[in-house]
């Protein structure tokens, strides 16, 4: 099958819609797993292995950034990182491509989603904790406690949606929330900046790179209280 039929199957126009305004998913991500997706397309390998292995990768990537010694082997656990996201659009691709998809493959795949948000806010503080920062705002401790914080405003929000979601069903909030398709320009940023499979990925590779890890937690602290607030006002009411 070729790359060009897999990206029609794979990815249908809904999801074309809901993707476009993701930039690093539409130029990085989604080209590399269709790739990655031609090489598994006929080896009977189940989406949910993929996705299994994915959470794996962001195990040992939140480890190698946390507890790495140095520079180079914290860019080795962001490469896993890196390789979670582009294996969250394989093991989808691979579903709709086989036609595998099922209820426990998307619940394994919003849980991976769910811990790269925690996960990369708690390894970027805990590495900050320890890395010979560029820059010295605070005492290094501050750096666990706002990252900490961080990866609760980042899922939090998500929690009150889904309740609100399955409790009340559709409603102008959730929609405005939760439909990627009317995305307006603030919100499109925000996607970009906040999103594990976002621009949030070179940003946190940039900082590793210029030993600014504490920066990026004070400003993801910021970030993810502001649009917390912001979501939790238009969900709760």
């Amino acid at each position: 099958m070729k790359l060009s039929e897999i990206y029609k199957i794979a990815v249908p126009e809904k999801k074309r819609k809901e993707e476009r305004y993701n930039f690093w998913v539409a130029w990085v991500l989604r080209p590399a797993s269709i790739i990655i997706t031609a090489l598994f397309i006929n080896k009977k390998i189940k989406p949910i292995t993929i996705t299994k292995f994915s959470v794996l990768f962001l195990l040992i990537g939140s480890a190698l950034v946390s507890f790495g010694n140095g520079m180079v082997v914290r860019l080795v656990g962001w490469l896993f990182f890196f390789l979670w996201a582009i294996f969250d659009c394989v093991d989808g691709n691979l579903a709709r491509c086989n036609k595998m998809m099922s209820s426990l493959g998307d619940l394994w795949d919003t849980m991976g989603g769910y811990m790269a948000m925690a996960l990369t806010y708690f390894a970027v503080s805990i590495a900050a904790f320890y890395d010979n920062n560029l820059v010295t705002l605070f005492e290094n401790y501050w750096y666990l406690i706002l990252g900490g914080f961080s990866a609760i405003m980042s899922i939090f929000p998500r929690l009150i949606l889904q309740k609100k979601k399955a409790s009340l069903g559709k409603s102008e909030a959730v929609n405005e929330l939760a439909d990627k398709e009317s995305f307006n320009f603030s919100k499109i940023v925000a996607l970009n900046v906040i999103s594990p499979t976002g621009f949030l990925q070179m940003v946190f590779l940039l900082c590793i790179v210029f030993h600014l890890l504490n920066i990026f937690t004070i400003v993801y602290f910021v970030v993810n209280l502001f649009v917390m607030l912001l979501s939790l006002r238009k969900l709760l009411r």
